[in-house]
């Protein structure tokens, strides 16, 4: 993902100190010493001057270092971090674990009738849509319901829900969503708006499918008269938006964050069910009694295709969602992500006994990379990444799934303007399979990014694409390096 801002059912519980990750992450031995700082890149062709590039190069089976540049710098990691929260999930929750959403009932039904309360209850579906509702309704059908005579209720209490991933993104940025174990379509709504002529603006939200979302509303404000067009969208509180009119027959749709997710979810679940004949009353937030019977369920796709496909699209509300499910197996009250992450981070660090203060500096605030305040190191990230081992390198992408890498690389990208990353595997042309952390950055253009920033703002600087492109050179003459001479 690339914006002003940033980048990018049942269930099993292994052995917490089993293979993959016994005896890798001591394989590469990481810095016990303090951390310098990043050099410089040596050419500042492009508008890379005053980049910095910091990278390790390492045989995945003995761990051995090949090549390395800077690789005990600190760089933000933007979506690389993405990796160890997969690798962690995957080893703490296990690949076939699945996320269950229910429809619940609390009394009994009879004739059709419900004689107690409907719950819709969130299980961390990351992938849940629309058409998970129609399935949830569809087994309402089957149970025979027709009427409900008690509340409708959702209960999003599996996990803690969050308004916004990080508080440094812009406002309207999609990427930035709110965070539950009740989300729906990626915690995304789609504002529409029209105009004809000289007749009133029309401004609509609505979910992936157009379906009206009624707990997400936009109204029309006056026209900024700041010289510069305006901000044309801004929040008016929690769901709610004020958006500048568009000129004369102007027409658009945006996608905005939803910041209630499990109320949106249930909002939505609530048309539909209206629209099949059911008539529900308003949504309450409530949690689920321990003698709730389930009328209908849905399971997600495998832990292991949703890490395929969170690797792939690098989608931010995934990562958090399933990071969060990870570490409460750990700790069930963790109630941020910086909690979260900081209890993955620990966990999978102490997978290498012994390591003591090579661990220092490396911070995951967040399991999604959004944001500046994650800090890690090449050798670090590659310590992580191959204690990930095959079940993780299996799940990364190259160019078969639309990514632009060169033939033979998988690997995870990361960006934020003026942060690039990579971390993957790729194919030598000795026929040698080598894995590979690479980190560019402009820490002073970043830096001074975060001290102006403006949450109105979700335009990427022209400045910071162009240092994007000749960023992108540099990694691939790297890359092109490393496949030609190894």
């Amino acid at each position: 993902m690339t914006a002003s801002f940033q980048s990018g059912g049942g269930s099993r519980q292994p052995s917490l100190g089993r293979r993959p990750f016994l005896g890798l992450l001591g394989s590469l031995t990481l810095p016990m010493a303090g951390i310098p700082a990043p050099v410089t890149a040596a050419s500042a062709a492009g508008g890379l001057d005053g980049t910095a590039v910091g990278y390790i190069l390492f045989d995945t089976d003995s761990g051995r270092p090949m090549d390395a540049r800077a690789a005990d710098a600190p760089f933000i990691p933007a979506s690389v971090a993405k990796l160890p929260t997969v690798a962690a999930a995957l080893a703490l929750l296990g690949p076939d674990h699945r996320f269950t959403t229910r429809l619940l009932g609390t009394g009994p039904l009879a004739g059709g009738v419900l004689r107690g309360d409907l719950i819709l209850q969130g299980g961390g579906d990351p992938a849940l849509a629309t058409e998970g509702l129609l399935q949830l309704l569809g087994g309402l059908a089957a149970a025979g319901l027709r009427r409900v005579e008690g509340r409708f209720l959702y209960d999003p209490m599996l996990l803690p829900e969050l308004a916004e991933i990080d508080s440094g993104q812009p406002w309207a940025a999609p990427y930035n969503t709110g965070v539950g174990a009740l989300s729906l379509n990626y915690n995304r709504a789609l504002l529409s708006w029209r105009r004809g002529g000289t007749g009133p603006e029309v401004l609509t939200v609505a979910d992936a499918g157009r379906l009206p979302l009624d707990s997400v509303a936009v109204a029309p404000m006056g026209r900024p008269t700041d010289g510069n067009g305006g901000f044309p969208l801004l929040p008016d509180g929690a769901d709610r938006w004020l958006m500048a009119p568009p000129a004369a027959g102007e027409a658009g749709a945006a996608w905005v964050p939803v910041a209630r997710p499990g109320l949106a979810a249930a909002t939505l679940f609530r048309r539909l069910a209206a629209d099949a004949g059911i008539a529900l009353p308003l949504p309450e937030v409530g949690s689920a009694p321990g003698g709730a019977v389930a009328l209908a369920a849905l399971d997600s796709p495998s832990l292991t295709e949703l890490a395929r496909g969170l690797l792939r699209h690098s989608n931010n509300l995934s990562a958090e969602v399933i990071g969060l499910a990870a570490s409460r197996r750990l700790d069930p009250s963790a109630a941020t992500l910086d909690r979260s992450a900081a209890l993955l981070q620990g966990w999978l660090t102490r997978q290498g006994a012994g390591q003591g203060a090579g661990w220092s500096g490396l911070r995951l605030a967040n399991h999604s990379g959004l944001g500046t305040g994650s800090r890690c190191t090449p050798r670090q990230m590659a310590a992580l990444l191959r204690a990930g081992g095959p079940a993780l390198w299996d799940l990364l992408p190259g160019e078969e799934d639309g990514k632009a890498l060169p033939p033979g690389v998988h690997a995870k990208t990361g960006t934020l303007a003026y942060v690039k990353g990579l971390a993957g595997l790729l194919a030598a042309a000795s026929g040698r399979r080598l894995g590979f952390v690479l980190f560019i950055a402009d820490p002073r253009r970043r830096a001074a990014m975060d001290a102006a920033l403006d949450r109105r703002v979700t335009a990427t600087p022209p400045e910071a694409r162009a240092w994007a492109a000749g960023a992108g050179k540099l990694q691939s003459g790297i890359l092109e390096r490393w496949v030609s001479t190894y």
